[in-house]
């Protein structure tokens, strides 16, 4: 029995990302979402993890409390969410890793908001910062023929597609193939389930709205 805690959709990137692999994985699972920044969520997901984030998965009696830890264990199921080739794989995960410690600067301009479109400039850190993950990620299409970074779908696509809504909710410009292969991840099946479902929320979380 898997469970998946997660937070709201419209503005949860880390909940995104897990929720897409285990998707893409055929991993069935049950998804509780914990509204977050309100009065008492904090103790609720204190009491799913030491933590206190989201997402979080239980797998019977164990708890994986982190997107890049439930991506590996999903990978342990379904081994073809990784890129095949080893260099591959090992460019894969680093840039995973990347995307969840860097960009700082992005991220902090740019909060996850499905809902939201903007043309309000952000700073040149913010700028700068996305330029540095287009770029990261023109590297990795220059280097193979498919759609994806890696050409086929692998848990790497998971993790820059928040980024993809990022560019799109704040009107950051990108080259051609990078803005191609966001096109490619924003008309996904499950990510548009997910999209859908973040459209139906009506919590605002006003942090999110006036950044």
């Amino acid at each position: 029995m898997l469970t998946l805690y997660i937070g709201n959709k419209n503005y949860s990137s880390w909940s995104m990302r897990p929720w897409l692999v285990l998707k893409k994985a055929g991993l069935p699972f049950e998804e509780e979402l914990i509204q977050l920044y309100v009065p008492g969520g904090k103790d609720k997901l204190l009491a799913l993890s030491p933590a206190g984030t989201v997402p979080v998965l239980h797998v019977d009696q164990a708890v994986i409390p982190d997107s890049l830890e439930i991506s590996e264990w999903a990978a342990k199921c379904v081994p073809n969410l990784w890129p095949k080739d080893l260099a591959d794989k090992e460019r894969a995960k680093a840039l995973c890793k990347q995307m969840q410690d860097d960009f700082t600067a992005f991220r902090g301009a740019a909060p996850m908001n499905l809902r939201r479109r903007t043309t309000s400039p952000l700073s040149d850190d913010a700028l700068d910062s996305a330029a540095r993950l287009e770029e990261a990620f023109a590297d990795c299409l220059g280097r193979h023929d498919g759609p994806f970074l890696f050409d086929d779908w692998s848990i790497a696509d998971a993790f820059a597609t928040p980024y993809a809504t990022r560019f799109a909710s704040y009107d950051v410009p990108c080259g051609l193939k990078v803005d191609t292969y966001f096109s490619e991840l924003l008309a996904d099946e499950d990510y548009l389930q997910w999209e859908m479902d973040a459209m139906a929320e009506d919590w605002i979380i006003e942090a999110f709205e006036t950044v």
